[in-house]
């Protein structure tokens, strides 16, 4: 504000001294009774000028720019949404393109499937194609009943409780642990450890593997594992078709996955089938919870894109790939368990210069298919001003607090 004020008082000042010059009034004309029209008519110039200056200030979010920001744009609040990003943000080419390619496996009978498991991979596959319904942010209401309620009725060994149709409790609090090497720089372990639900990403170690050494820093304790289905297929194309190796947390841990694909519903049904024992169940996200994150994450980057270049948004394709472009497990994981806890925890998001990407290998480069600093405004949303969330705050549900530990 004080920058743009700044730059008016210049603009008016060239703007007068450009008047005068050019109507050769500087030196000749000294006398007051000459003076005095033509400061009011440069006082009248310079007024149209400041309104158009203003109007074109005031007319700039409605053409996808992100010059108001929610929560730090003059004279939107913290509730203001482009509606113009808001719009691009639902087109979803790439979710298109697996909602697309899932009904030609299904119309296929998903051959893929080994004969014993193909009923339940088809079965699965047809029920998630039944649930692409329209876009619903108030599945945030329901994840209670679609992950914790089924995590429960296993914990009591497939009972149902009394009164759980009644009783729709979230977790107290949980622990979403990320994969970022900046873990390795604190020592939040015996913090995470303390939280009523662990939630972990993509199978990285917990404490307790390599000798307990990494305990101290990531924690022990794993309650959900979120499994990216890419992740799915590889462990269990490691494990000859099986699960073994997709339960990296134990038996008794629940998997929560996010289908990337519609073919590795032949996975999920390889660990969820009866062979699997008395494993912990395998859930799969709910298409509605896979569509508000992809919303969010797209309206973050549209906006942010606009403001460090300057360009329309309708030219974000330039420099994403869209039909490649994804939200992070990460990401999704903090959603879901905005739904399920009463309190979130978040820790191992984001990067440092000397820290590898992820804490548990080598690599160091982020997948370019993700915009990771957009995300990062979603969490700071998240923690600090909820209500300024596009779509979430649509979804007439309260969230909980949240904590971003960095």
């Amino acid at each position: 504000q004080r920058a743009r004020r700044r730059a008016e008082r210049s603009l008016a000042r060239r703007l007068l001294s450009a008047a005068l010059e050019d109507s050769g009034m500087k030196r000749q004309w000294s006398h007051p009774s000459a003076t005095l029209p033509l400061l009011v008519a440069v006082s009248l110039l310079l007024t149209f000028r400041w309104c158009c200056l203003r109007h074109a200030q005031q007319a700039a979010p409605s053409r996808g720019g992100a010059d108001a920001p929610a929560g730090d744009a003059e004279g939107y609040g913290y509730g203001y949404v482009d509606a113009t990003l808001a719009e691009l943000a639902a087109v979803d080419p790439a979710a298109s393109a697996v909602l697309r390619a899932a009904e030609a496996l299904l119309e296929g009978n998903l051959t893929r499937a080994p004969p014993q498991l193909r009923d339940a991979a088809v079965r699965g596959l047809r029920d998630w194609i039944g649930q692409q319904r329209r876009f619903d942010p108030g599945v945030m209401a329901e994840l209670v009943d679609l992950i914790k309620r089924p995590i429960d009725r296993y914990a009591a060994g497939g009972a149902r409780r009394d009164g759980e149709g009644r009783r729709r409790r979230p977790y107290a609090s949980c622990a979403v642990v990320g994969n970022s090497g900046v873990l390795l720089a604190k020592e939040h372990g015996a913090l995470i450890d303390g939280h009523d639900l662990v939630i972990r990403l993509n199978n990285a170690p917990a404490g307790e593997a390599g000798g307990g050494r990494l305990a101290r820093h990531v924690g022990a304790r794993t309650g959900l594992a979120f499994l990216n289905s890419n992740v799915l297929s590889r462990c269990a194309e490691r494990g000859g078709g099986g699960c073994r190796y997709c339960r990296a947390y134990g038996d008794g841990v629940p998997i929560l996955t996010y289908m990337c694909s519609a073919e590795h519903f032949v996975e999920h049904a390889a660990c969820s089938s009866a062979g699997a024992g008395a494993a912990a169940p395998v859930l799969v996200t709910d298409p509605r919870l896979d569509a508000l994150c992809s919303r969010i994450v797209k309206y973050y980057s549209l906006r942010r894109f606009v403001r460090e270049t300057g360009r329309p948004a309708a030219e974000w394709g330039t420099r994403h790939e869209e039909g490649m472009f994804h939200y992070s497990s990460g990401m999704q994981a903090v959603v879901a368990a905005a739904g399920v806890c009463g309190r979130v925890s978040v820790f191992g998001f984001g990067k440092d210069p000397g820290a590898r990407h992820h804490y548990h290998t080598m690599q160091r480069g982020e997948l370019d298919l993700h915009d990771y600093e957009a995300e990062y405004e979603f969490y700071r949303d998240l923690e600090a001003r909820p209500q300024a969330i596009p779509f979430l705050r649509d979804s007439g549900f309260t969230l909980p607090p949240v904590v971003v530990y960095r």
